[in-house]
């Protein structure tokens, strides 16, 4: 009977062990990650540097866009398991029918007025003035600051101009002085500070539109979800691959936000058009907490049923995603 038992024992670990094996999924060849430069990359670049997905992947590779068009064409031809995204950018690939879920909101509300004006303390003193905001009318730097606007009495059509122009030239102007006042984000805002310093021109961070936004919606945790982690295709049924991609760039955050000196390097050694020193200064400013799709959800659409009673839905899509867009996990 001792015998049998102990048998019967064998047995079951061993058919255990083959469960769990079979449970897990095949290690991939090559795992790939599209991301545009910015702070939502900086985790991600050490990732790469220390290979901390070598236990899902042989190999694992970024790929970096530049424009919408860019980010739309690799998921959609399926190029990518993951991509780091503005949430506008994701939820308009899921209205549009596209298989894409979002695992996680990495960075928040890293939007601020940058400007010549020392004195410049709060959005009613724009009246009258000319603000450089990209995406001009309709992009979400644009939307942010017009709801905040009309928040605060202020008509964004008749008390100021709002000027469409690129970050980058916007920082440029800045310090040539063409303009005095730019909606700027991150690393862009310390590029433009760095720059003018080096220039002997000041600048200063005026208005953090997170802070406006906290104020406007009465709520000291009301935060901006600015741009998160998306997996592609039946990538989304891979649990265990999924899971180490977010308990890797977790864990990466919080190395980054602990070591700003040491993240300017690595982030250039993969993203080679970004600026070290600037990363590195960028950083404090960033919000780089990464939080779970099923935790941010709710954070996420009081977001934009806020931000929807004044800007167009077709910047989304046309609707807020239903709740297959958010990835619940296992």
């Amino acid at each position: 009977m001792k015998k049998v038992l102990i048998i019967i024992t064998a047995l079951f670990v061993v058919l255990t062990m083959l469960g769990g094996c079979a449970q897990q999924p095949p290690k991939l060849s090559e795992l790939t990650i599209a991301t545009s430069p910015g702070p939502i990359t900086y985790p991600l670049a050490k990732m790469k540097e220390d290979n901390l997905l070598s236990n899902i992947a042989d190999k694992t590779t970024i790929n970096a866009w530049a424009t919408g068009d860019q980010l739309t064409a690799m998921v959609t031809s399926n190029q990518v398991q993951f991509a780091a995204s503005p949430l506008t950018n994701a939820m308009m690939l899921y209205n549009k029918g596209v298989k894409v879920k979002l695992i996680n909101v990495s960075v928040w509300g890293m939007l601020y007025v940058i400007s010549s004006d020392q004195q410049l303390k709060s959005l009613d003193q724009l009246k009258g003035k000319t603000v450089a905001v990209v995406g001009g009318q309709t992009g979400l730097h644009a939307s942010v600051f017009r709801h905040l606007l009309i928040k605060n009495n202020i008509n964004p059509d008749k008390d100021l101009t709002i000027v469409d122009t690129d970050q980058t030239l916007a920082a440029t102007k800045l310090i040539s002085k063409e303009i005095q006042y730019a909606i700027l984000n991150e690393p862009n805002s310390s590029i433009a500070l760095m720059n003018a310093k080096q220039n002997n021109v000041a600048l200063y961070r005026s208005i953090d539109l997170q802070a406006e936004w906290a104020e406007i919606t009465g709520k000291a945790d009301a935060r901006i979800p600015w741009a998160g982690l998306i997996v592609v295709g039946d990538s989304a049924k891979n649990d265990v691959l999924i899971k180490t991609v977010l308990t890797q760039y977790n864990n990466s955050a919080k190395w980054v936000n602990e070591n700003p000196a040491a993240v300017g390097d690595i982030t250039v050694k993969y993203f080679p058009t970004m600026k070290a020193p600037a990363v590195t200064n960028s950083i404090p400013f960033s919000r780089l907490e990464p939080q779970s799709a099923a935790q941010s959800q709710e954070l996420v659409e009081e977001f934009y049923n806020e931000l929807l009673k004044t800007a167009s839905p077709q910047s989304i899509g046309g609707k807020l995603p239903d709740a297959g867009f958010y990835y619940q996990g296992k």
